[in-house]
């Protein structure tokens, strides 16, 4: 592997120092960017592993960008920025969208005879050999999409009644809803890591029985863990959550 660059823009490192013994790696949720684990990164700094925040296409520094609406896609454009940081002990944690990422680079990885994370940690995303329990957003509507946002929760309402955020947020929230809403699961034996998936007890877009079947993903040890709260649990509970996803 070639020398760790920071300075690719898929990675956010939030202007803190990398001196970690391993590096936690984070992947967004629909819609949003690297700054919504910036508390996470923060706290991290109490602990002896690096935050490392992903940053897709088409949002915050990378703006002007064109989102990514296409896994395959993705992956293959992230796959060389990300192999050089796999030097030391890793993990993954990925939300929402950003679980099933997190999980298909790792099965891109063991493709590629590359190392895996000590641990993949999925939240708020169902097993992805699950179909899609939801109705597929990015068809609907820009009106269609915000009037669903405002019943799932997690966007201010002064966000959503802004015209202009909302013109810069709705292509990246339309591009990140098909990059998973069209995902198709092709079957592969299970990974060699453990698997840990958390979910909200009152998360009405993804139940936590949904997340159950994430067991046959792993060849190794699998735990399911409940929080209080609903779909954006995550940010709630980050404390419990960093202290459980720290590399050996």
């Amino acid at each position: 592997m070639s020398t760790p660059d920071l300075s690719s823009p898929w990675f956010s490192t939030y202007g803190l120092p990398q001196q970690g013994h391993a590096r936690l790696f984070a992947f967004p949720y629909s819609g949003a960017g690297s700054t919504a684990y910036f508390p996470w990164a923060k706290q991290c700094q109490n602990h002896a592993s690096d935050f490392i925040g992903i940053q897709p296409p088409g949002r915050e520094n990378r703006l002007r960008e064109k989102p990514l609406a296409d896994l395959s896609v993705l992956l293959a454009a992230l796959l060389p920025a990300i192999t050089p940081l796999l030097n030391k002990p890793f993990v993954f944690f990925g939300h929402s969208m950003g679980a099933l990422i997190a999980f298909e680079l790792c099965r891109t990885l063991r493709k590629q005879g590359l190392p895996l994370p000590q641990h993949l940690y999925v939240s708020g995303f169902r097993a992805p050999d699950m179909p899609n329990p939801n109705k597929e957003l990015h068809r609907l509507s820009d009106q269609g999409i915000i009037d669903n946002l405002r019943q799932y929760g997690g966007t201010p309402e002064v966000v959503l009644n802004n015209k202009e955020l909302m013109a810069m947020f709705l292509p990246v929230l339309r591009a990140d809803f098909a990059l998973h809403e069209t995902y198709r699961y092709q079957p592969e034996a299970p990974l060699p890591c453990p698997i840990t998936a958390l979910s909200g007890v009152s998360d009405s877009i993804i139940k936590p029985d949904y997340m159950r079947n994430w067991e046959r993903q792993t060849a190794d040890h699998f735990e399911q863990v409940h929080y209080e709260g609903d779909h954006f649990f995550l940010h709630k509970h980050m404390n419990a959550i960093l202290q459980r996803l720290q590399p050996a």
